[in-house]
């Protein structure tokens, strides 16, 4: 899954290399990377920038049991939560590393963005990480240090 990330992650320096008023044409305009269930077709324009996927429909509803397995699947990572409107922003070190919406998803990183589809949205496979039980930080500290 990571290369179809990478690819698309080549794809977007070789772009902004030779053009860096690109930026906001691939914004709206992003060609589709596919490797299997995974797929990239989303960028967002950032320190560091954002790659992601733009689904075909609101695959999941904000429910209070989903809200809590985004902000703790968020606080495994290491990262401090925003949510604003219907969408949930992952901040590390100041900067954004991956935001959560409806219809879309985007991360900063391969692996943040395969564990965001497998285990918030259910693409790419089972989860792995069951968060929704209560559990200490020594066992979820290993269960991060695994994958």
């Amino acid at each position: 899954m990571s290369k179809v990330f990478e690819k698309a992650l080549e794809y977007v320096k070789n772009e902004i290399s030779s053009n860096k008023s690109k930026k906001t044409l691939l914004q709206i305009e992003f060609p589709e990377f596919r490797d299997g269930d995974f797929i990239v077709n989303l960028y967002i324009d950032g320190d560091p920038p954002l790659l992601g996927r733009v689904l075909d429909r609101d695959i999941i509803e904000f429910t209070p049991k989903i809200v809590r397995h985004i902000f703790r699947f968020g606080l495994l990572h290491g990262c401090t939560i925003h949510r604003i409107g219907q969408e949930f922003y992952y901040v590390r070190d100041g900067k954004i590393v991956a935001v959560i919406g409806r219809r879309h998803y985007a991360a900063s990183e391969p692996k943040l963005f395969e564990e965001i589809s497998r285990e918030i949205y259910g693409i790419g496979g089972e989860r792995i990480i069951d968060i929704d039980k209560p559990l200490g930080w020594s066992k979820a500290l290993k269960m991060i240090t695994k994958l």
